[in-house]
């Protein structure tokens, strides 16, 4: 779980736990929006904020909920055609015979004095969502209802309009390796060791079931079952992964039978299991509808679906019932309905992707010419990898359709690797494509990094060599618990084995890759020969000691290139742990700038930089310290910055720029001795400093006086600006 400040610039922070959810006067918004894809634990972790709430202990102080005094949970799914959230909340909350108005309601969220958390749930199931005029828009754009907190759950795609950068964002990132080990020890084999590891492996070497099961839901399904050896836990599709995880729900329901059951029953439990055209008809056009209402009356499902087959497939859990307000019968006594829906929305991309095949084969030209918008790839990408690997015959079509979009050429192989039979040719396809330069970047949809990454550690898999791998502006960080690289996007890259060069660009990208980060990476790519971090500010390690460094990667001779876009090019020495110049650009030298603002890492690094480029007699064209200069050591040998770090003499040191400072005149003249133990600078520069109106020329170095320079200028660029002002003025 992430979390983002109010801010489009401000970096994600991980939390550890709903707890560290920031809230109220904690946190830096009164709206905060979690975000996940579906499956993610949205919904449940609302439930668990409630139940949390209703079980407080009013003394802690520390609790992010302990000084709520009212909170207010509603699943928006059920809120279709509800005007106002004081009807809402009489509808939905209050019993029927309750003497509580909807005015009651309003005079009491009102009440600036008591504080109050809205928590919205399902947004990206709401039915008024597109409509400009509804009241949850009002609230999250504080026309209503300023002083009340809200927090509001929806998919990572449907983000409410206008919310970019004015909420807290909370994005929750599925199961990672601590987590998934944690939950199959401790819940799914009671400590079993040996079961434990076996249902894990298959997670570090399975790609597909790596990636499908990020989804926390499908990753307990799939736990439990494979413990339970109810599913077949070798597949390389996810059109497998799915047949089983469905064949699982009705197996369970077998197996929980009291008495044995007959052969007829057996006969009509297999006929609901294989025939299910009238619930793939109904998923079809649910996803296919313009705001995807994926839910269903039940009276009405029912009645299409039979009731024995609604029955039973209620019974085992892939159909799952709702109570709901009943917009069209709001002013009855009763005005509520059940509403149905399955589990989950991939369920309902596996049974849409039966009838899509169906129509696929029967009749193609009675698709309509925008399919692909109405099914939208990077929505629904399911749909199309399992209709290409429940029908060989409609790969072909499938990926006719999917070439319309430019986004989607690795979506296309993904599609035809389902197809068993043909996976030679395809994985022939796949070879070619990561043969040649892999880009992922930060501007990519979500569609075309997930099926980019799912492309890549499907090569690992199979060991195929992966050439080069390109993460452009993308990259945050590798984390050492689950050895995978995560993207921005919280997209992981995991088991690349047969990378073999990693090209990491980031010029603006922030951060740190620590020694055991970077020791972690260079261990879990067992087959890279380079890594070349292109970056400003990706900070890597200043040195490596030798002893930390595994025998086999001193073996391995990794190149470790680092261009920090000055100019230069460094390679750290695995013999000896440390950086040395590795190349220099055409006609280029080095700039340094030493904010005061920048971290202690930052700074050491250029200073790093400035000592390395004195000793291999490299042009340091300037250094500019912004605030960040405190005074020149007594021995004229180096400069004291605020952090406490001291600057060498640089010999081939030409300009030195200094903002921000105040300097008297002993100052003055201590800088100037410095200056003159750099034999190649021209320039002194100050800008906006205070300067000393005169200089005692007795106490400037001889060297230094006019006449006996070598081209030294200092000048005061604030002071010059000023006496032209003055100038102006006069005239």
């Amino acid at each position: 779980m992430n979390y983002k400040p109010v801010g489009e610039d401000e970096p994600w922070q991980r939390l550890n736990s709903h707890h560290e959810i920031p809230m109220g006067t904690i946190g830096q918004s009164r709206i905060n929006i979690i975000e996940g894809d579906a499956g993610y634990g949205k919904s449940m972790l609302s439930l668990r904020l409630m139940h949390d709430w209703c079980t407080r202990d009013q003394d802690d102080q520390c609790s992010q909920l302990s000084n709520i005094d009212i909170l207010i949970h509603l699943n928006l799914r059920q809120l279709g055609g509800v005007a106002s959230i004081y009807e809402a909340i009489v509808k939905c909350l209050l019993p029927l015979d309750s003497s509580i108005k909807e005015s009651d309601v309003k005079q009491l969220l009102q009440n600036e004095d008591i504080r109050t958390l809205l928590l919205f749930d399902a947004y990206d199931e709401y039915p008024d969502k597109d409509k400009e005029d509804n009241f949850v828009s009002h609230i999250l754009q504080e026309k209503l209802l300023q002083h009340v907190e809200v927090l509001l759950t929806t998919r990572s795609s449907c983000i409410p309009e206008g919310c970019y950068g004015l909420t807290g964002r909370i994005k929750l990132t599925g199961f990672d390796g601590r987590a998934r080990e944690d939950y199959v020890r401790k819940v799914v084999t009671k400590g079993d060791e040996e079961a434990t590891q076996k249902i894990l492996t298959q997670f570090n070497t399975n790609a597909t079931l790596a990636d499908i099961c990020q989804a926390p839901l499908l990753f307990v399904i799939y736990a439990h079952s494979a413990h339970k050896a109810e599913i077949n836990i070798d597949f390389r599709s996810v059109t497998e992964f799915f047949r089983c995880m469905v064949k699982c729900f009705h197996n369970h329901i077998r197996n929980k039978a009291q008495t044995k059951p007959t052969a007829e029953e057996q006969a009509q439990f297999q006929k609901f299991e294989d025939n299910h055209d009238t619930l793939d008809r109904l998923a079809y056009e649910a996803l296919c509808a313009e705001n995807q209402q994926l839910t269903w009356d039940r009276d009405i499902c029912a009645r299409k679906l039979g009731k024995e087959f609604y029955k039973r497939h209620t019974d085992i859990g892939i159909l799952v019932e709702e109570e709901v307000i009943n917009s069209n019968i709001l002013s009855q006594p009763d005005p509520y309905k059940t509403e149905v829906r399955l589990f989950h929305k991939l369920a309902c991309e596996w049974y849409a992707a039966h009838h899509f095949v169906k129509r696929l084969r029967s009749s193609p030209s009675s698709l309509p010419g925008n399919l692909v918008d109405l099914m939208d790839p990077s929505e629904l990408q399911h749909v199309y990898r399992f209709a290409c690997g429940l029908d060989p015959i409609a790969t072909r079509q499938v990926l006719d359709l999917l070439k319309k979009n430019k986004d989607c050429n690795s979506l296309a192989v993904l599609c035809a690797l389902e197809q068993k039979d043909k996976a030679g040719d395809v994985l022939d396809m796949v070879r070619d494509l990561v043969s040649r330069d892999v880009i992922i970047s930060r501007y990519d949809s979500r569609l075309l990094q997930r099926t980019t990454i799912e492309l890549v550690q499907r090569a690992c898999q199979d060991e195929i060599p992966v050439s080069c791998l390109q993460l452009k502006w993308c990259f945050t960080k590798f984390d050492v618990t689950s050895s995978c690289i995560v993207l921005r996007s919280d997209f992981r890259l995991a088991n690349l084995k047969t990378l073999q060069v990693l090209h990491i660009l980031g010029e603006y990208t922030d951060g740190e890759i620590t020694r055991d980060e970077l020791l972690g990476l260079l261990q879990t790519c067992e087959g890279l020969t380079e890594l070349w971090v292109d970056s400003m500010g990706l900070l890597l390690p200043l040195s490596i000691p030798p002893e930390m460094i595994p025998p086999t990667l001193k073996r391995r001779n990794i190149n470790i290139l680092y261009d920090r876009r000055r100019g230069l090019v460094y390679r750290l020495s695995f013999e000896h742990g440390q950086w040395k110049i590795h190349d220099q650009r055409a006609d280029s030298s080095l700039g340094v700038v030493i904010d005061q603002s920048d971290s202690q890492l930052e700074q050491e690094w250029c200073l790093q930089e400035l000592k390395m480029a004195a000793e291999a007699g490299v042009e340091i064209r300037v250094l500019a310290l912004f605030e960040s200069f405190n005074t020149v050591a007594d021995n004229s040998q180096s400069i004291i910055l605020t952090s406490g770090l001291t600057i060498p003499v640089l010999p081939t040191l030409q300009l030195l720029n200094m903002k921000g400072s105040n300097i008297n005149q002993e100052m003055f003249i201590k800088i100037l001795s410095y200056v003159k133990e750099c034999p190649q600078m021209t320039t002194l520069l100050f800008i906006r400093s205070q300067l000393p109106d005169v200089v005692d020329p007795e106490q400037i170095p001889s060297q230094l006086k006019r006449g006996e320079l070598r081209g030294l200028g200092c000048r005061n660029r604030q002071r010059h600006r000023q006496r032209n002002r003055q100038r102006r003025m006069t005239r």
